[in-house]
């Protein structure tokens, strides 16, 4: 039980760590430049639009995920959009036994090199689904590049149960990672423009 009880976590966490780490000029060159700004990303119950804006690349995708990284000059500053969704067993009573959920995999120890320093969530009810939104806040120090000196990093997400599938559990958001002085405001326009795109679908058979 405890093993499918976090496989959604561990799906997401792997996927932005990939996307994080890969968003430097190394992983661009494995990278497939996203050139239609229109395209529709259509997985197993749900679809998000293509990151708006310029210099963002694919790296990943399948029946369940995709993961963007955003082409930055800094090797410090890194920012990255993720879609994965996974199954889980539980079974949720309420909207509040949900985000119980969503809170425990989301605020979980990352390892010894991220520490969580904040951490808030609030029910988001622009979905027909049970829908958590979440911001999560930690310090890295071991990204690349770095030398060992402390980075931020901040999470911004949104979980929600699948309406017609209880056991499906869809996660979109996107991720920045840098020195304190590197965030953007700017940036996280984009980010929000890619986690308010997404749509829930019916279940492919």
């Amino acid at each position: 039980m405890l093993a499918t009880r976090w496989i959604v976590l561990a799906r997401h966490l792997c996927a932005l760590a990939l996307a994080v780490a890969c968003a430097d000029a190394a992983g661009q060159l494995y990278a497939t430049p996203v050139t239609n700004p229109a395209a529709v990303y259509e997985f197993d119950g749900y679809s998000v639009l293509a990151p708006q804006g310029r210099y963002w690349f694919e790296m990943r995708r399948d029946r369940q995920q995709a993961l963007f990284g955003k082409k930055i000059d800094s090797r410090t500053h890194a920012f990255a959009a993720t879609a994965t969704s996974g199954q889980v067993l539980e079974k949720f009573a309420s909207r509040d036994d949900f985000r119980e959920y969503i809170d425990k995999m989301r605020s979980a120890a990352d390892g010894t090199a991220r520490k969580v320093i904040a951490y808030d969530s609030e029910f988001d009810t622009s979905f027909a689904a049970w829908c958590v939104k979440y911001r999560l806040k930690s310090e890295d120090r071991g990204a690349p590049y770095a030398q060992g000196k402390m980075l931020l990093q901040e999470d911004f997400g949104i979980a929600c149960l699948h309406p017609q599938s209880p056991d499906l559990v869809v996660d979109v958001g996107y991720s920045e990672r840098g020195r304190p002085g590197e965030m953007s405001a700017d940036l996280r326009v984009e980010g929000e423009g890619f986690m308010r795109s997404l749509k829930l679908t019916p279940r492919r058979p």
